[in-house]
């Protein structure tokens, strides 16, 4: 293992952020200004962040853990892009969408662009092992935007059916995010496959506490209306699990259209607040950090996993 000093998390992030402005820049001036929006709108940049925290596992410190990280963020800030176009969300992060600030074309293209100049970033790469896993990555990302296409106002799909979904739609970047960091810092195999694991089950939970805060939190925290996921027809974990304890839930999610009042989803909505599937959601995240916890007892290096503890404690407790 290398020595931590060797890699500085915040130092590592401001050049992970000089990376996007890079290959974000565009001579098309619309494209140009639509990603310089999003890239200032206020992203956790929790991705870049798992990837150098996983490549501190590693034997050797590389400059392709940089762009490995920049590489993710483009490819989830083209997935968001993409998901606000067929959601129809008018807002993201309490800002407009660029779809709603310019139009749906600019924010396909926008999401088109992302995605390739994604491509161009790992291009600096020659490990082919990396070039293969972030291509079935990029597939199972658009095929998790298709089922979540698929599954809107779907009134009869099963839990197993969301936990697909929130896979593809969170849990693969960041699971991608621990693997690739590692393995881009020559982590022995064993410690690769335990950090790949680590970040599926964080990013399950990740997405989990977000479809319960969906209800909990508030606009302003939210940066969208309080139960948009169930007015955009997703139904989210809370929303499930109620169905499957209330046969008159049940009933009215069955007839839920895409056009119906707005009274409707309110009382919908103070229903799930309301519930207590709200709580058992929150133990079904809990128990997915449970087993990353368990995972991250078994590594190596102390700082590296004293920095994924904290991030667990933080998930567990985040309330926006």
């Amino acid at each position: 293992m290398y020595d931590k000093t060797k890699i500085h998390i915040n130092k590592e992030v401001k050049e992970i952020e000089k990376q996007l402005n890079s290959y974000i820049n565009s001579d098309q001036n619309t494209i140009n200004e639509a990603c310089q929006y999003l890239l200032t709108s206020g992203g956790k940049r929790i991705r870049p962040l798992f990837t150098l925290i996983a490549s501190q596992f590693g034997e050797h410190y590389s400059r392709d853990v940089i762009t490995v990280a920049t590489t993710l963020e483009l490819i989830h800030m083209a997935s968001l892009v993409h998901d606000d176009v067929i959601d129809k969300s008018d807002k993201r992060r309490g800002k407009p969408t660029i779809a709603k600030k310019w139009d749906v074309q600019t924010a396909v293209i926008t999401g088109n662009y992302l995605l390739s100049q994604s491509l161009n970033a790992v291009s600096q790469i020659e490990h082919p092992m990396l070039h293969e896993q972030l291509a079935n990555g990029i597939i199972e990302v658009c095929r998790g935007e298709l089922f979540q296409f698929e599954d809107q106002f779907v009134s009869n799909q099963s839990i197993t059916n969301y936990l697909r979904r929130i896979k593809r739609k969170t849990a693969l970047l960041i699971s991608l995010s621990t693997e690739l960091g590692a393995y881009a810092s020559r982590a022995d195999d064993e410690t690769v496959k335990k950090l790949t694991k680590i970040g599926y089950y964080i990013g399950m939970s990740y997405q989990i506490v977000d479809d319960i805060l969906d209800f909990t939190s508030t606009e302003k925290k939210l940066g969208k209306p309080v139960g948009s996921d169930l007015r955009n027809g997703h139904l989210t974990l809370p929303v499930l699990l109620r169905m499957k304890n209330s046969k008159d839930f049940k009933a009215s999610i069955n007839e839920l259209q895409p056009d119906s009042a707005s009274e409707v989803f309110d009382g919908l909505v103070q229903e799930i607040i309301k519930s207590p599937e709200l709580q058992k959601s929150k133990e079904v995240s809990n128990h997915y950090l449970q087993k990353a916890e368990n995972l991250i007892d078994t590594l190596n290096n102390e700082s590296g996993k004293k920095m994924l503890l904290e991030i667990i404690v933080k998930i567990r407790d985040r309330n926006h």
